[in-house]
């Protein structure tokens, strides 16, 4: 974020003037960034869009994981079924004999 700058007495000559008006150029980029991220604190509708867009992905996420373990007890219940089968075909099969 923004630093505060301690004001250093002013010096005669054109390396001092050149140093200020760096120090200057400096504060206002820095102002400018902080304004910036004001801006951007206070836009309630740009915010609102972000966050309903999380949500939104949040929910896909959510919806997309349910389904996934909704498939894996499908195939897990037929698996079983299919194990089950096999079993009693097999102890039919060794009562005949």
């Amino acid at each position: 974020m923004t630093q505060h700058h301690v004001p250093r007495p002013v010096e005669g000559g054109d390396d001092s003037i050149a140093a200020l008006e760096a120090e200057l150029d400096t504060t206002r980029h820095e102002m400018a960034d902080t304004l910036d991220e004001l801006a951007a604190r206070l836009d309630v509708k740009t915010r609102g869009k972000e966050k309903a867009h999380e949500v939104k992905q949040r929910a896909q996420v959510a919806v997309r994981s349910r389904d996934v373990q909704i498939r894996s007890g499908i195939v897990a219940a037929i698996v079983l079924s299919l194990i089950l089968m096999l079993a009693r075909r097999k102890r039919r099969l060794s009562d005949a004999e």
